[in-house]
């Protein structure tokens, strides 16, 4: 009796390597993890097939775009050859079918398959060190868990694959792979189980190719605790601003409370990734050349985003067109604005952060928070998503989505305050802004009080913050811009609350 072919045979058959390559552009277009759905794709090749089981395995897709760039992807594929097993999964994943063979096998995505999921669990519960490259790495927090454990694949929307792990672990699939290792996985890694910060979540283990100190390393997964939840904090800021907008009165202490937390939280995070070390945690020092960097960079981006606003502005609706003006006019005292830090002579040290810092990326729970996603920049590379940076520049991140959160209330529920005020709304607007801002700040420099990442100064500190709210504000300007246009005001008054 002849022996099942195995998936790793079939890889090794140019014949079905051809023909997953020309199925591939079609069915990557139809995938919500891959990012480039606008660019044309002038080939596919298999860079690496990792065997998870005979019947699954880890795939990394290199994809050449008609432009010479490329980009790498992981997919992990099963193999089905029973009739029931295919049957099942047209029915309930039809879009996940890479490859049908007549009379023969369906290729699929392996996430949807229990038994794929499970093996993925043990291998990084067991820190297997397989003989194909694939390395694994058991956290802590995972060391005396079950062996084996029941998943789930919930329904998020976002750029990577979701598993949950027996209620308890959460799995971040990484499908858009960077070479070099994942910040996200760094920064967790050594805020979990190295310091005392508790507002992150535990983690739980890593799956990739290669050792992680290799400058090629690709993150494939990594495992965490699942945090219990009410949401974001966004979510719970929108519900925040609806009761005081509905009101006349000032911000309600639940909020001043929260916020208050939050700007304790946000120190504390800072104060953990300051205690840093090696060559990519340890602080750096605040140098000449680091300063004249980011004036320069934030110069740039100011010239691109007011030349693309100076050429739109004519085709704004009146109201919105006065203020894009209003912020043309200014555009030589914004860049007097930015090219003030230099003559600034402020020492402090250059620090890990989390350099995405909104409140989409904290979780709320009964009585805290909890910071997640330490990315970083998605359009950046790896290398330079794992840049030390001032701690300051995360601050901005979150006194920009406040202004967001305060304007998105009023910008998402236009019947529901069609009857109020508009004058008097985009008042109250700008005061709770303006408000929750300030105690946010002052709870965060209260807490971090002489730490090294911050001037000295409280007007040093004032302009570097300044600097890094501009940047941020005059970045949002561009995209709103096309984007969502209706949202341009908020960036707009950004940039003016700061000159």
């Amino acid at each position: 009796m002849q022996a099942p072919t195995t998936l790793d045979d079939r890889f090794k058959d140019p014949r079905f390597t051809r023909a997953i390559l020309r199925r591939l552009p079609a069915y990557l277009a139809e995938q919500r993890w891959f990012t480039s759905k606008g660019k044309e794709i002038a080939r596919c090749a298999i860079q690496d097939a990792h065997i998870v089981t005979a019947d699954t395995a880890l795939v990394v897709i290199r994809v050449v775009f008609a432009d010479k760039s490329e980009e790498f992807y992981q997919m992990p594929l099963a193999q089905l050859e029973r009739v029931p097993d295919q049957r099942k999964y047209l029915k309930c994943t039809p879009k996940m079918i890479l490859l049908k063979v007549p009379g023969s096998i369906f290729i699929v995505d392996a996430v949807p398959l229990p038994a794929f999921r499970r093996a993925l669990y043990e291998m990084v519960r067991n820190g297997v060190d397989t003989n194909d490259g694939i390395n694994c790495e058991c956290g802590k927090s995972l060391r005396y868990a079950p062996n084996t454990m029941d998943s789930i694949v919930p329904s998020i929307d976002t750029s990577n694959t979701a598993i949950i792990f027996g209620d308890k672990y959460f799995f971040k699939l990484f499908r858009k792979l960077d070479p070099g290792l994942n910040p996200d996985l760094e920064l967790v890694r050594y805020l979990s189980e190295k310091t005392a910060f508790a507002n992150c979540p535990p983690y739980g283990g890593s799956l990739g190719i290669g050792k992680m100190t290799d400058a090629n390393y690709l993150n494939l997964g990594m495992l965490s605790g699942k945090v219990e939840n009410n949401g974001d904090a966004w979510e719970y800021f929108q519900e925040l601003t609806a009761r005081y907008f509905i009101g006349d009165g000032e911000v309600d202490e639940e909020t001043l409370a929260r916020v208050r937390l939050l700007g304790q939280r946000t120190a504390e995070m800072h104060q953990a990734l300051a205690q840093g070390t090696g060559d990519m945690l340890k602080p750096a020092p605040f140098t000449p050349a680091y300063r004249t960097e980011i004036i320069a960079a934030a110069q740039k981006l100011l010239t691109r985003q007011v030349a693309e606003l100076r050429n739109k502005a004519a085709d704004l609706p009146p109201e919105m067109k006065a203020i894009a003006e209003q912020v043309l006019d200014l555009e030589p005292s914004l860049n007097k604005s930015i090219t003030r830090l230099a003559e600034l002579e402020m020492e402090l040290d250059l620090i890990r952060i989390h350099a995405d810092y909104h409140l989409g990326q904290v979780l709320v729970t009964a009585e805290d928070f909890v910071i997640i996603d330490f990315e970083g920049e998605p359009l950046l590379s790896i290398p330079e998503r794992r840049r030390r940076r001032p701690a300051l520049k995360d601050v901005a991140g979150m006194v920009r989505s406040f202004h967001y959160a305060a304007s998105a209330q009023l910008l998402l529920n236009e019947e529901t305050y069609a009857g109020y005020d508009q004058e008097k709304l985009s008042g109250r607007a700008d005061e709770w802004y303006k408000t929750v801002s300030q105690v946010y700040l002052d709870a965060y420099f209260e807490a971090c009080g002489n730490a090294s990442f911050l001037p000295a100064s409280d007007e040093d500190r004032k302009s570097l913050l300044d600097l890094f709210v501009l940047e941020k504000a005059v970045y949002e300007v561009a995209y709103e811009l096309n984007a969502r246009p209706a949202w341009l005001g908020v960036p707009l008054a950004g940039v003016l609350g700061v000159v």
